[in-house]
This record gives C-alpha cells, structure tokens and sequence, in this order.
C-alpha cells in the first residue's frame, strides 16, 4: 500500500512512518520542514506542505492508497500572535475535515485522522471547551466523508508517549532530567488526577490494523493504561533507577502544568477500550514502562559519554582559552545572547548530564532556558590547563556554578551549586579563537540555603 503520513516527521507520525514501512508499506512522510537525521525518516521520501497554509493540491495526493494524518492541532502549535480557541476552531474543526475532503477528491481510498479522546471521555465539555469541541469537529468531520469510495475513520488517542529512536524529544528529555535530580527546584510529585495513557508503539499497531481492517465512519476509542499522573512520573523515575516516592499532589506541576490537564488537576479520567475494537486494531497493551524504558536507554545513546580532554605534560594556561570561559560566564550570568554568540562556532556542541545542545541557533537558547529554570546564575572560572596544535585546542576548565532556584512560599531561599570540570575544544577562525565544543563534567552537586539581599 502507497501511504503518505501527514506530519510524518513528529513522534506520532514518525513512529507510525518507519512501523508501516517496516511491514513492506511504501511510504512517504509530509511535514513542513525535513525530517532531521538520526532516526531513519531522513530515508523515506519527503514531500514539503503544510495543511493550515492549504498548500496541498489534489495533484499531491493523486496516487496514494492512503493517508494517515498526524498533524492536528494543540497548545503547543498556537501562533504567538493567535487566539488559541479561535486557532483550534480553525485548525483542527475547519481544516482538517477539508483536509480530509481533498483526500476524497484526489482518489485515496483510506483515511485515518489520528484524533484525540478528549470528545469521547469528557462530552460535556464539547460545548464548554474550544480544544475538545475542535476535536469533536475535527473526527466527526472526517467520518462524515466515508462511503463505499472512501474509508474515512478517526483513532482517537489519549496521552501518547514515545517517540521514534534517535529523535530529540524535548519533553521526555526534562522528564527524564527532572527523574535524575537535574531540577532540583521541583520537587518529586505529580498532580493530583489520573488519565489513559498509550504508547507509540501500540499507536502505531492501531494504524496498521485501521488501514488493514478498520471500518470506514468510527471514530475509535484508542486507550491503554490507566495512571494518576504522580504513577506516570514515577515510572521515570525508577527507569533511571530513581528509587524515591512521588506523591500526588494538589499542586501545579511544572512540568505538567494545570492547563494541559483538560479535564482539571484533581480529576479522574478513567477507561477501557471497547474489547471487540482492541482485538480489530490489535494494538498491545500495558506498553508504557516498556516504552520509557526505551526513552531512557534512548536519550543516553543520544547523549553518548563525556570524552575527557587527553592534556600532557607540557599543558599551560593559555590566556586567550582563559578569556573565552571568561566571557561564556558573563553570557550564560548576564543572559546575554550576542555577547555568547561571540565566542561560539557554527556547529558548536554544549553537553552535559541529561542534555546536548547542537548548532548556533540551540546553544543560543541557553540563555532564556536559565531565566525559565533559575532566579539567577553565577559562573566561577578558577583554573585551566590547555594546549594548542595548530588552529585547534583543548583545555580542562574549572569552574563553580551556582544557581539560584525560584523561591518557593514559606521556605528559605536556596541555591544549586555544580562544580564542573569543562572539557573543553577550541577552533581558531579569521584569527580568533572560539568554543567548538563545550562538555560538562558535574563532580559533584549540592542544595543549600542561602540568604538573598532585599529587593
């Protein structure tokens, strides 16, 4: 079967890309931009669109048996300068049942919309809120198109987690730091409440059996596990071999915050999957440990190890290394982009525990990610031993990092400190010297209070 996955580059389109090409499918994936290499989507053929700039033509989807669409709108996909609940009206309740129209149009014979099982699971709120009543729209739109010329169906997934090997999911990357005690400032806990959860895996096996056997005009009900969110956190934490109790809560979390809960924090969500329509999917169960697992084992082939830099015995303080780490300081303290943009290359590498940055345009980000993370910063630089050979260089940078943590109400004031080994690599350009590559060596951390100046 020819199938085109429409947003086939993110972690729901491009695991269900690489699982149905694995079964002999003729895949190809669609998405604004390229898929990034390191998960094996950069093999499968590519074609360029974007649904909310109606860009497709019927002449791009002449030739497909199927199309799976995995491009629907949430928070995260809101335009800065948008009213989200008139975006998500828009662009899952208008445009993905056009979307869908086009297919029609085009002679696909097979559609699957990848939808949300918000409208099944909390109904009252098709009316009351716009996301879920965009949803609705959205999967009621699509079936409404199925006849005997055009098998239209909904999957309707709850959370879902998982990602494709080798791709860099930022979410499951802080949830995966935030279990190794790299955030500190957050304590362990989920919120109070519950949901359904399924994994990538199950997912995708949902949307081979649907292309296979599904029945044109269902919406289905897609679930797996049911899990209090403090359950789910808690899975992270022992798969990195955190053995700590994590609470729930009637708190905010961070990290999963009270307005991505939908049905309220505090509230249970709570099913099983119709039986009869587990069995026609034939999509497995009880996957999300596994899956996390996975995620782990995943970010640290990602991450890979710290390579220590090799210095012998004629190494020396080399003042222009010296001033370099001197200004990266100041940077990261004073958030100051250009002043960091300065003393970096193009292909600049930052990596350290639980996180590797790549390119200009990441390693820049540092900057804002320390004001979301920490109230303040300071960078110590002590001493520093390097060498030179020729337009490169290495050097072993100490340095104190101190960090200080958002206050919470009712507590003392508190600061993270790392003391860090940088291993450090240098390339001279133009005549200057610049970091190619920065790795952070954290000996060793520590969380005590502290007393801030007034004001």
């Amino acid at each position: 079967m020819k199938i085109l996955i429409i947003g086939g580059t993110g972690p729901i389109g491009g695991h269900a890309a690489l699982h149905l090409q694995s079964e002999g499918h003729d895949v190809v994936i669609s998405s604004r931009n390229p898929p990034k290499p390191g998960t094996g989507l950069e093999k499968l053929d590519w074609l360029a669109g974007n649904y909310l700039e109606g860009s497709y033509r019927e002449a791009d989807l002449r030739g497909f048996d199927a199309i799976v669409f995995a491009a629907g709108s949430d928070l995260r996909h809101v335009p800065l300068d948008a009213e989200a609940d008139t975006h998500f009206l828009w662009a899952n309740g208008e445009l993905v049942p056009a979307f869908a129209a086009l297919a029609k149009n085009s002679g696909v014979s097979t559609f699957i919309h990848i939808g949300s099982f918000y409208p099944q699971v909390l109904p009252e709120k098709i009316e009351s809120d716009a996301y879920v009543r965009s949803r609705y729209l959205a999967d009621q739109g699509v079936c409404a198109l199925s006849d005997d010329s055009f098998r239209a169906m909904s999957l309707n997934a709850p959370f879902v987690v998982g990602c494709p090997e080798g791709m860099k999911n930022d979410m499951f990357a802080a949830y995966i730091g935030y279990a190794r005690n790299l955030y500190p400032q957050i304590k362990p806990f989920g919120p109070a409440g519950a949901t359904n959860f399924i994994s990538t895996n199950s997912l995708s096996e949902a949307i081979s059996g649907a292309l296979e056997r599904g029945v044109g005009g269902t919406s289905y009900l897609l679930g797996d596990e049911n899990l209090s969110f403090a359950d789910y956190f808690k899975i992270f934490f022992d798969a990195v071999g955190n053995k700590v109790e994590v609470p729930s809560l009637d708190e905010e979390h961070p990290m999963l915050p009270d307005y991505a809960i939908i049905q309220g924090r505090g509230n249970i969500i709570s099913y099983e999957p119709d039986p009869e329509q587990a069995r026609l999917l034939g999509y497995r169960r009880h996957d999300i440990a596994a899956t996390i697992a996975d995620l782990v084992a995943d970010l640290d082939r990602q991450l890979g190890t710290i390579e220590p830099v090799t210095l012998g015995p004629d190494a020396a303080d080399i003042p222009d290394f010296h001033r370099l780490a001197d200004i990266y300081a100041r940077a990261v303290d004073s958030k100051d982009a250009k002043l960091l943009d300065s003393v970096i290359t193009d292909d600049v590498i930052i990596e350290g525990p639980g996180f590797r940055l790549e390119g200009r345009k990441d390693v820049l980000g540092i900057t804002d990610a320390l004001g979301q993370y920490y109230l303040k910063t300071q960078h110590v630089v002590s001493q520093q031993l390097g060498e030179i050979s020729g337009d490169s260089g290495i050097a072993e940078t100490y340095c104190t990092a101190n960090h200080i943590l958002f206050p919470e109400k009712g507590k003392p004031d508190r600061v993270m400190t790392w003391n860090i080994r940088y291993q450090d690599r240098f390339e001279q350009k133009d005549g200057n010297w610049l970091f190619r590559r920065r790795s952070l060596i954290v000996d060793w951390m520590e969380v005590r209070e502290v007393s801030l100046p007034l004001g």
